[in-house]
């Protein structure tokens, strides 16, 4: 049966006051009259409607690890992100050569409850990295480019979308290129060592995307100016972890202004600590402190996170950039999803797509998530 958000503001014309139909958990239809017979899901009260935002980095989430194997994990995590405003996520995580890596069947065959953020594919970040620029990634979880191990992931994460993150100038990335595009397996550039030329065959081999731009890769200078210069003539969507630590706020503005509005998708590395209260943690083993939304090993030795939700991450490039609230929402919702080629049912507020709704008061802050058509 049909249930309407009566009374809101859908980000992209906040001046006209609409109600939004649900049905079996899609947009049905936006008016601006109300069938006198309507069934109401919630009155909105004038409140701004915006899409479900959409993480395509996250490791976990509400003391889940969407890499420890176990359905547990993977439902406390997908409860606290979508309690945050997470309602689709791509987890992320690692491949061990040589190991059992169950928890990729896991997250393969793990289907999202009723109140959980739908999980639209994995993304695992290696192992065909450059052990120069592992930063927080164990050594164990990298190998040299090899199709026996891209035949064992993809078999692994079975019909799941899959997402790597790959250095493409390592010895033997281009047999690995070639086999993911013909798979459609994307890959972005990250935890790289390339200079402008090797990540601009890269682009040219399939390369779609950029992992956490600024951040374990080759910096830019102007002699050695690194991968910059292709990725920005490539055209590859980037992901920002815009929270004025991994990226300092001048940073985000710069990355935002020659990307352009576009090209920018938000996310949060977020680990299991996210959604939790600051104070001290472990990660695989290792103890880590959370603090004021970023998570660094309690030795001192680095920084491997985030504790913000992707909402925050939202509100802080809405701040850093000075962009509009549409172009805040595209980078943190219709870009990934556009990214991700989902962007026919996800990413936007339109009859057929999903109805996973987030309703934000004129303060900006987050008032309510609707999953699926349900409150949540």
């Amino acid at each position: 049966m049909e249930k309407f958000l009566t009374n809101c503001r859908i980000y992209t014309d906040p001046e006209r006051l609409v109600h939004i139909g649900v049905e079996d958990g899609r947009i049905r239809d936006i008016c601006q009259n109300l069938p006198p017979d309507a069934q109401i899901l919630l009155d909105a009260g004038k409140q701004i409607v915006i899409p479900g935002l959409i993480d395509t980095h996250v490791h976990g989430a509400g003391g889940g690890d969407l890499s420890d194997g176990t359905e547990k994990g993977f439902h406390t995590a997908a409860e606290t992100l979508c309690r945050l405003g997470t309602t689709s996520f791509y987890a992320t995580t690692f491949y061990r050569p040589g190991g059992a890596n169950r928890h990729l069947e896991v997250l393969a065959g793990t289907e999202a409850r009723t109140r959980e953020a739908d999980c639209i594919g994995i993304h695992i970040e290696g192992p065909f990295i450059n052990p120069k620029k592992k930063g927080g990634i164990p050594p164990e979880y990298i190998a040299r480019p090899d199709p026996a191990v891209l035949h064992d992931i993809r078999k692994k994460c079975g019909e799941k979308p899959l997402m790597l993150t790959a250095a493409p100038e390592l010895p033997g990335m281009e047999e690995i290129l070639a086999e993911c595009k013909k798979s459609a397996v994307t890959v972005s550039l990250g935890h790289s060592d390339a200079d402008t030329a090797a990540a601009r065959r890269g682009f040219e081999q399939g390369i779609g995307m950029v992992t956490h731009l600024g951040n374990a890769m080759r910096p830019f200078h102007h002699r050695d100016p690194g991968p910059l210069p292709a990725i920005l003539g490539s055209g590859a969507c980037v992901q920002l972890i815009s929270d004025g630590v991994h990226l300092f706020a001048d940073a985000v503005k710069f990355y935002y202004d020659i990307l352009g509005a576009q090209r920018c998708t938000c996310i949060t590395d977020g680990i299991e600590c996210s959604g939790l209260p600051d104070g001290e943690y472990r990660f695989r083993e290792k103890p880590y402190r959370s603090e004021n939304g970023a998570v660094f090993y309690s030795d001192g030795s680095g920084l491997i996170g985030t504790s913000l939700s992707l909402y925050e991450i939202m509100l802080r490039y809405k701040r850093f950039t000075g962009c509009s609230l549409q172009d805040a929402v595209a980078a943190a919702s219709t870009n990934p999803a556009r990214c991700m080629g989902i962007d026919g049912r996800k990413g936007r507020i339109s009859p057929g797509c999903d109805a996973d709704l987030l309703l934000i008061g004129e303060d900006l802050k987050l008032q309510t998530v609707i999953k699926n058509g349900s409150l949540i």
